[in-house]
């Protein structure tokens, strides 16, 4: 499922005319390639679950995504040998928040075995993070990058022993990215990336979760299951775009 359900408020007034994860990246539109990374898990359902101001242009966007050679027309066709799958696209219902969407999706697909997660604004040319998740033997796990002061006040900070995640601290201010610091070693640090791959079990936890803040966000969910079941964490050290940033940015 391709998580959509923001209004990109980062990005000024371009979000009332384009929503993010359309704008151009190394050529081509942000959500061509989020469709190349799930023609990588090869036949899969896929579910884009958007804000539901953009329930016109995801009318539309449907229609073009879905054309028979929709891939053919960005694709550099020497070169690449996958296709995209189809996708459906439903607007968010419910409160505001990423878990509001992957519960969305969780319902549409009819509460699947598993679910690969993608954050739409969260893009990795040249990167396959779909492919290395399905890589690993385990029931849930997380893509992570490496750990730095200055990118931690903006991502979620994951604990790990070893290939597990232990907890997770989301935006840690700077004294409290000091103390995980010292207590941990930067070494058992890394941080949240957009991508996931979650079990039934998850899922069915995430139905009965129960949040203290505002939003409800995924990342907090993962963090407490991790208390009582194993989630894995897949370590990769590859740029990302954040679509969500007022001028799209690589860190």
């Amino acid at each position: 499922m391709i998580a959509a359900g923001g209004l990109g408020t980062r990005r000024a007034d371009w979000f009332r005319f384009l929503p993010k994860e359309y704008f151009p990246v190394h050529g081509k539109p942000g959500i061509a390639l989020l469709m190349e990374e799930i023609a990588d898990l090869g036949n899969a359902r896929t579910v884009m679950v958007h804000h539901p101001y953009y329930t016109r242009f995801a009318a539309w966007i449907s229609y073009v995504l879905n054309k028979p050679d929709a891939y053919d027309q960005v694709a550099d066709t020497a070169t690449e040998t996958r296709h995209w799958p189809s996708v459906d696209m439903i607007p968010q219902s419910g409160t505001y928040g990423d878990i509001t969407s992957v519960l969305n999706a969780d319902d549409y697909l009819n509460r699947p075995a598993q679910l690969y997660v993608m954050y739409a604004d969260n893009l990795f040319p040249n990167a396959r993070p779909l492919l290395h998740l399905g890589e690993l033997d385990a029931d849930t796990a997380v893509m992570v990058r490496p750990y730095t002061r200055a990118a931690a006040t903006k991502r979620g900070v994951v604990v790990c022993d070893n290939d597990r995640m232990v907890r997770l601290v989301e935006k840690p201010d700077e004294d409290t990215a000091a103390v995980l610091e010292a207590t941990y070693g930067c070494d058992n640090l890394a941080l949240m990336t957009g991508r996931s791959r979650v079990s039934r079990s998850f899922l069915d936890f995430l139905h009965t979760y129960r949040h203290s803040s505002g939003e409800p966000k995924l990342s907090l969910a993962l963090s407490t299951y991790a208390q009582t079941a194993s989630v894995r964490v897949r370590r990769v050290d590859t740029t990302v775009t954040d679509l969500g940033a007022p001028f799209p940015n690589v860190d």
